[in-house]
Formats: structure tokens, sequence, C-alpha cells
């Protein structure tokens, strides 16, 4: 075997050195290869999704009736969800005092009416002082208002019903003494009902007061059945509920015919969040914590945004809201259509290259 030449050995030596500062230059090269970040795309999921709300059943229009002076009860033949209808006589007291007092009335006013159109014609013709023709005056207005007062005190020993409704509740008997404003009968509207759910700050958020899509009627049901019943926005508190943060909410249901529902009960509430969706509302967003991170300088509650034509990463300055099971809400800072990053957000900073690592549509 000959030995190898000079040049040989020269051009190994050179190749060798060549491939040395080849693998020297790729090492940083490969440092600066993007980082790849998990993202969430912020949509409008949620408003296409139905939420079921817990319920309670109360009474649309609800009276506890009571007279307004003692007495004994006379008439009071009612059963508990009996239907009534409006004005029908309920209950009545022994109203014979009340009678009597109406009659010495009359006959205190009539005996005074007479008595001031004599002084008044005995005053016109000089006879009498000024003075004794103002009596007479006065004591009629005396003796009508006593008799104004006497039809009412009688008129007060009757109980009607202020509207079409069912009997809930009768707490006396007959000939039992009732005192004023001891409740005797219970009325609950016939014809509707409430229905309340209790709904977080960041769900009002979503539609403004007049926002509400008249058309659009939720559905609820009770117990086990698979049967929905429409019902119709009603109202909703503007003063929180002590203690839970939530606002009241309430939906009237037209009574149904199959079911024997009584204030109280328990129901659930679906909602189409779709048809709360207002344009131009706030994007109520739920991110997990891993995504939110506090920045050093501003210590402002931010997340990273990436943008896919740069292919880099800005901050956003964000709201959150109430911690959640799946995450913490953000009520303001990010809008619909935008790509955050939701894993790593504390080691991240400004203009870093990243490529996403997978992509998952946000609620």
């Amino acid at each position: 075997m000959k030995p190898l030449s000079l040049s040989v050995i020269t051009l190994l030596i050179s190749s060798t050195f060549l491939a040395g500062c080849d693998l020297a230059e790729s090492a940083p090269s490969a440092q600066k290869q993007a980082r790849p970040v998990k993202l969430m795309i912020i949509g409008n999921e949620q408003a296409t999704q139905t939420r079921i709300f817990p319920a309670r059943v109360a009474a649309n229009q609800q009276a506890n009736l009571a007279f307004r002076v003692s007495g004994e009860l006379v008439a009071l033949d009612l059963t508990e969800g009996q239907i009534v209808k409006e004005g029908q006589l309920l209950a009545q007291l022994d109203s014979r005092d009340a009678h009597n007092a109406l009659l010495d009335a009359e006959a205190n006013y009539e005996l005074a009416a007479v008595d001031f159109d004599r002084k008044k014609e005995i005053y016109r013709r000089k006879l009498i002082s000024k003075a004794e023709y103002d009596i007479a005056k006065a004591t009629l207005k005396s003796t009508k208002a006593a008799l104004a007062n006497a039809r009412n005190q009688l008129d007060y020993t009757q109980l009607y019903a202020p509207f079409s409704g069912i009997v809930a509740k009768v707490e006396f008997d007959n000939h039992q003494m009732v005192q004023p404003a001891q409740v005797v009968v219970s009325l609950l509207s016939e014809q509707l009902l409430d229905v309340q759910i209790q709904v977080p700050e960041s769900f009002l958020l979503s539609f403004s007061d007049n926002g509400w899509n008249s058309n659009y009627m939720p559905k609820v049901r009770f117990g086990n059945r698979d049967t929905l019943y429409p019902v119709s926005y009603k109202e909703h508190s503007s003063k929180v509920s002590p203690g839970t943060q939530t606002y009241e909410m309430v939906f009237s249901l037209e009574r149904p015919k199959d079911l024997n529902l009584l204030p109280g009960m328990s129901a659930e509430l679906l909602l189409d969040m779709s048809e709360l969706h207002q344009e131009g509302s706030p994007v109520i967003a739920v991110l997990p914590p891993t995504a939110i991170f506090r920045s050093d300088e501003t210590q402002a509650t931010s997340v990273w945004r990436y943008n896919p034509s740069s292919h880099k990463l800005e901050s956003v300055e964000v709201a959150v809201g109430k911690v959640r099971n799946d995450g913490i809400e953000i009520l303001s800072g990010i809008a619909q259509g935008d790509q955050i990053v939701t894993t790593g957000a504390n080691v991240l900073k400004p203009d870093m290259d990243v490529k996403p690592l997978r992509w998952e549509r946000g609620v």
C-alpha cells in the first residue's frame, strides 16, 4: 500500500475543518427556530349554546287578603285550590253593628241637613248670627263625613276577590273572631306563573335592556318530564342578590293544564344564548389560568395574541371576571377571531417567533 501524498492529507484536513464549521454554524441557526405555542381562537360558540339554569316557580300575582275591621266570620265557604272570579265575595263578617252604625249616621246627617237648610233661610233674612249659620254648616259637613265612614265600615265587613285566581290558603274557619289586618285568604293569579332564575353579571353584559328578542321564547321543564313549555321574558333585577353576586331574571309562564304547578316548585330553564347575543356586545371568553399573566412593568393583567401574518406575539391587556370550573372569564380586551396563547404565558416575550402547535376554538 502506497503512503498518502501530502496533497491528499491536506485535502482531508481541509474537509474536516469545513465540516466542523458547518456544524458550528448550524447550531445557532437551530436555536432560532420558531417556538411552538398552543392557541385558542375566540369565537361565538357561547352565543350558540343552550344553557340550563335552575329555576323556581313563583306567583305572577299574589294577594294576602285581610279585613280592615274586627268581627266574627259568618261566611267563609272556600276550599284551597278553588278557582274564584274577580269581584266574587270570599268572606264576610257579622255586619249587624256596622249596619246599626250606618243607620245612626244617616239619621244624624238627615237631621243636620234639615237644620242647615232652615238656618240658611233664617240667616238670609238676617234673623240669626253668622256664627249660628257657620255652626250648622260645619255640623252638616261633619255628619256627612261620619256617614261616609259608616258606609265604609259596613263595606269593610265583606272581602272580595281583587282578581281572578286560585285560593292558595284559607287561614280561618267560620265563627272565629278576626282582627284587622289578619290574613284570611291567600289568592294566586289563575292564568300566569313566574319562573325565576339567578344569572351572573357576565350574562347580563351580553344583552342590553332593550335588546331582548321579543319573538324568542325560552323553554322550561319540570321534574323528570321531557315536555318543554314556552315562557316570555318579564323583567330582571338591577340589584345584586346578597351573598351570591347574581341577578334575578323573571319569565312569565301560562299555567299548563296538564300540571298542577304551585309556587316554590323547582324547574329548569333552557336559554339559547344566540338569541340573546347582540351585535357589538362584548365577547365573554373563558381562558385557562395559564393563558393569563401580569406584566412586570405595568402590573396589568394581559394575554398573548398571535399575529398569523407576522408569526409573532403581542401583549393585550384584558379585564378578568369570575373564576369558573373551566377557567377565568375575560370581560374585555379581546375580540371574536383573536388567536390567544393558552399555555406558558409567563415565559413568552413580545415579538417572539412562534408557530401554532394545535388549533382550538374557544368560547
